[in-house]
């Protein structure tokens, strides 16, 4: 994975970003259910889709691995009960410690049967010089017992306000800066599952199905 620091305040980054984010709208299109799930590599808007009733968001918190958000987070060990979200979406995790290998089976874990994965980030083999190769997330999603679909290439291959607009299209599907992958549930019994515990929540809260109380993170002034 190559590296490059990014001020995510830039008009480029945020115009990969809204590249990146037409894609994977047009995919959650497909999606109904009541809770989404979505992990933040940079600060960006949660997706307009009409399916979706409401999204947990959670971004890099202090400390490698530690997410935050409605409530604090490993990343490879959620604290949310299995099948909980209709569609789990990562964007641009490069910067974050994550491991493709190490949080595939807790993304696939916490998928419901009927749900879309979809993971967005720079791609190495491009001029921003940055991100993790779409090929190992692959292998990791498959190991996970998830179905892959083709990775497709978006948004402009060098950094550029305009993002892809007006660049052919043949260059962005062939060199595009960032790509998306979508996965399914290949069959029920091909996810493993974790153990019911008693810990588990019973909450009424639209935001954490199935959120462990000990994980809740309650915010103080």
């Amino acid at each position: 994975m190559s590296k490059r620091p990014f001020d995510k305040a830039d008009p480029a980054i945020e115009a990969i970003g809204a590249d990146a984010m037409a894609v994977c709208e047009a995919r959650l299109g497909r999606v109904a259910g009541t809770h989404a799930l979505v992990l933040d590599g940079m600060p960006m808007a949660v997706p307009s889709v009409s399916g979706v009733g409401c999204w947990t968001t959670l971004r890099p918190g202090s400390g490698v691995g530690r997410w935050c958000g409605s409530l604090g987070a490993a990343v490879d060990a959620l604290p949310f009960g299995d099948e909980s979200f209709c569609a789990v979406l990562v964007r641009f995790t490069q910067d974050t410690g994550i491991e493709p290998e190490a949080v595939a089976g807790e993304f696939a874990r916490v998928l419901a049967p009927h749900g879309v994965l979809l993971i967005a980030d720079f791609h190495p083999r491009s001029l921003w010089h940055a991100g993790t190769a779409p090929g190992r997330w692959e292998r990791a999603l498959r190991a996970a017992g998830l179905k892959v679909a083709r990775t497709v290439r978006c948004g402009a291959p060098w950094p550029r306000v305009r993002g892809a607009a007006g660049v052919p299209h043949w260059l962005v599907r062939g060199m595009g800066g960032a790509w998306v992958i979508e996965a399914q549930r290949r069959t029920l019994a091909a996810i493993p599952v974790r153990k019911a515990s008693a810990r588990r929540v019973v909450e009424h809260q639209p935001v954490l199905p199935g959120a462990h109380r000990k994980s809740l993170v309650r915010q103080r002034a």
